[in-house]
């Protein structure tokens, strides 16, 4: 079953981004975030256990082979929108993490402002995740809301439809200047409000990020990213095998030796998810989707 629309298809390409409304059902939801808490050993509803001493290095979370974070990643209607978005069925899915984003204790209740001029105030600050040389890669990524997440949670922050115009932009900056060092907040930030089991789903040529969490509660979030798989590449099928298969960390959010598209070597390695979980048991998409099993060709 179709899960975009022609007016959704219309406003991905006009936009570059696209929200999929109850993308995984509330028991996945209830499952994810349920293993989030325990992963950090802080409680929900207890927010001094949310700012733990030392402070943690930012809102990303190490669990990346958890059983509940595959059950998203393999939910058939999660599939079937990069799928249809990236028009093939033959894909592999990321090794993104998940994050918690606490109230920021700097700013809530002292500012009415959502985004600062500076961007580097915010959790995860306005960037592309794609190398910038020109012609730039097509590239997708997603990010599933485990929360409901108003715009004051620190929502996905995008610039709406400047993917059309990135490529024309580097092209006009001066050979000395640094594209990622630039102000991108002042393009025109909009942050994208959503429900709990929403997928947002963007191009890698948009600027993004996370906003400042000016409310009450945490903002969780699954990502999740897909791209064709990589037939002849057996290396890289046995390298995600084994991190699934050992709980390891370090397989980049691609999931790859290289990780896609940065040409970055990552090295495997034991951390806590390793001592603590088991491996994720994977339906037949899900085995596609790893590698495990080779879609037919």
């Amino acid at each position: 079953m179709k899960v975009l629309s022609k007016e959704d298809k219309m406003f991905w390409d006009e936009n570059g981004y696209v929200v999929i409304n109850k993308a995984v059902p509330p028991e996945n939801i209830k499952a994810t975030v349920g293993a989030i808490w325990d992963f950090l050993e802080m409680e929900p509803n207890s927010p001094e256990s949310w700012y733990p001493h030392p402070p943690r290095p930012g809102i990303g979370v190490k669990l990346y082979h958890h059983q509940t974070v595959w059950e998203n990643r393999q939910y058939p209607r999660v599939y079937q929108a990069f799928s249809e978005i990236w028009g093939t069925e033959k894909l592999w899915v990321s090794f993104d993490q998940v994050s918690m984003s606490p109230p920021d204790r700097t700013t809530s209740g002292l500012s009415d402002k959502l985004y600062m001029e500076d961007s580097s105030k915010q959790p995860i600050p306005m960037h592309w995740d794609i190398p910038l040389e020109r012609p730039l890669p097509f590239a997708v990524q997603g990010a599933l809301y485990l929360t409901d997440t108003t715009e004051e949670m620190g929502a996905f922050t995008c610039v709406p439809g400047f993917h059309h115009k990135t490529e024309a932009w580097l092209k006009n900056l001066s050979p000395n200047v640094n594209p990622r060092k630039e102000n991108l907040m002042s393009f025109g930030v909009k942050p994208i409000p959503g429900k709990a089991g929403d997928l947002i789903i963007w191009q890698g040529t948009l600027p993004h990020g996370a906003g400042q969490n000016i409310a009450h509660h945490p903002r969780l979030v699954q990502y999740i990213s897909m791209f064709p798989e990589k037939v002849d590449d057996e290396d890289t099928r046995n390298y995600r095998i084994n991190a699934w298969r050992n709980r390891l960390v370090g397989g980049g959010a691609w999931g790859v030796m290289h990780e896609l598209p940065f040409g970055k070597k990552v090295e495997l390695r034991e951390e806590k998810e390793y001592a603590l979980g088991q491996t994720a048991v994977l339906s037949s998409l899900g085995r596609k989707l790893l590698g495990l099993d080779r879609w037919e060709r």
